[in-house]
């Protein structure tokens, strides 16, 4: 998927920051070893204090997936050489990870890697993306083979089956009985030194730059499956979507953003909730995002992640974040001022009413979020599909 200028005004909401989750099943593993530019430290075009913040906002978006993916995933590792006790047979075993170089955009095949149980690896680097693209991103494909040669006892053929079986079922699904998995994919941003950015999560979005967490949060979507999948597909009925996890949070067949590269958005102008929360938010999977504000994850786009087969689990929130908006920010002290020894709606600490007590707990956890400001916009277009995904031939979907 690409991400470019458009036209709404978001919330800006820093979700992450406020999210705990104890368990945590799927690792995102941002890989920068294809990052030769050091985008993300002090070759970015507005100085190493710039890169230091991109590359601390991105790990700060795969944390938010890292929280709340709770799918398991068997390791990926190329099984040793199997040599016949009885004969003169070997086999040997092979895969590969297939993807485009995110600096360069060549294509890149890396040969026996191990990716470890429950890692999700993306590679991550940037390149002057056309136009106002400001993103791109989406799974990486994949090959496998064995090669074998000589005789084997029947025992043996048994066992070579067997090894097989499992190391390409490793590879295809990460032993999941259903549903999207991958050993990972890659993300590009744009560098143009034309292109604003807002690099930093910790701080409030200003009017005319495009924000590096909302088009992370976006991109890293994409990479695990959304909008640029077989499985994303297998629920596109013309320009709607009806999967129906996402059918039944947003009350009937979903609107997508469709053009000659298919339809891997939400369309723009989807609304749902901030996930985890009541507070509304425009889709962070649509098709636009507005420049000088930011987008969070909401529920419809864990709904979508959820149809096509991730485990998705609602994170939590700071008790003094009142408002549930993702944020413990002055809009939570004017409601706990509103609410203050009439009403248990400011109640920090559980007790039931709003006091002093809950104020403290507001001090102790002011600054873990941000609030919003508003201005021009960005569009989100459909993924580009230059690799088709099969058994032995497989590859990646850009997507932004």
């Amino acid at each position: 998927m690409f991400l470019n200028r458009s036209g709404s005004v978001f919330k800006l909401v820093m979700l992450l920051i406020c999210c705990a989750s104890p368990l945590q099943a799927i690792t995102i593993n941002i890989d920068y070893t294809y990052d030769t530019s050091n985008f993300f430290g002090s070759g970015n075009p507005n100085g190493p204090t710039a890169g230091a913040q991109a590359r601390a906002s991105l790990e700060a978006a795969a944390t938010f997936f890292s929280d709340i993916l709770d799918d398991t995933f068997t390791s990926i590792q190329t099984p040793d050489p199997f040599y016949s006790s009885v004969g003169n047979g070997m086999v040997t075993w092979s895969w590969s990870m297939d993807f485009d170089n995110p600096t360069t955009g060549s294509s890149i095949s890396l040969v026996d890697q191990t990716i470890q149980a429950d890692e999700y690896r993306i590679f991550v680097g940037a390149r002057n993306l056309p136009g106002n693209t400001l993103g791109v991103g989406g799974p990486g494909g994949y090959g496998s083979s064995r090669d074998p040669s000589g005789t084997f006892s029947p025992a043996e053929i048994v066992q070579l089956e067997q090894i097989s079986d499992d190391f390409f079922t490793d590879v295809l699904t990460r032993g999941e009985s259903s549903g999207f998995a991958s050993w990972g994919g890659e993300i590009t941003f744009d560098r143009d030194t034309g292109t604003p950015w807002h690099y930093n999560y910790a701080t409030q979005t200003t009017s005319g730059y495009n924000d590096f967490f909302s088009v992370a949060i976006h991109e890293l979507g994409h990479s695990l499956g959304f909008g640029v999948s077989q499985d994303w597909d297998s629920w596109v009925s013309g320009t709607v979507y009806i999967g129906p996890n996402a059918a039944s949070e947003y009350g009937g067949s979903v609107p997508l953003d469709c053009n000659i590269n298919g339809c891997g958005h939400w369309a723009d102008g989807t609304d749902s909730t901030i996930f985890g929360t009541t507070t509304s938010q425009e889709t962070a999977m649509s098709s636009t995002v507005t420049t000088g504000t930011r987008k969070v994850f909401t529920s419809l786009d864990a709904a979508g992640l959820t149809d096509i087969g991730w485990t998705v689990v609602a994170p939590t929130f700071f008790e003094a974040d009142f408002d549930k908006d993702g944020d413990v920010d002055g809009d939570d002290a004017d409601r706990w001022l509103t609410y203050f020894g009439n009403s248990p709606l400011a109640d920090a600490d559980g007790d039931g009413d709003s006091d002093g007590n809950d104020f403290l707990f507001w001090q102790r956890q002011f600054g873990s979020g941000v609030t919003s400001s508003t201005s021009t916009n960005a569009v989100i277009p459909e993924p580009n599909r230059g690799w088709l995904i099969l058994l032995g031939c497989v590859c990646l979907w850009v997507s932004g």
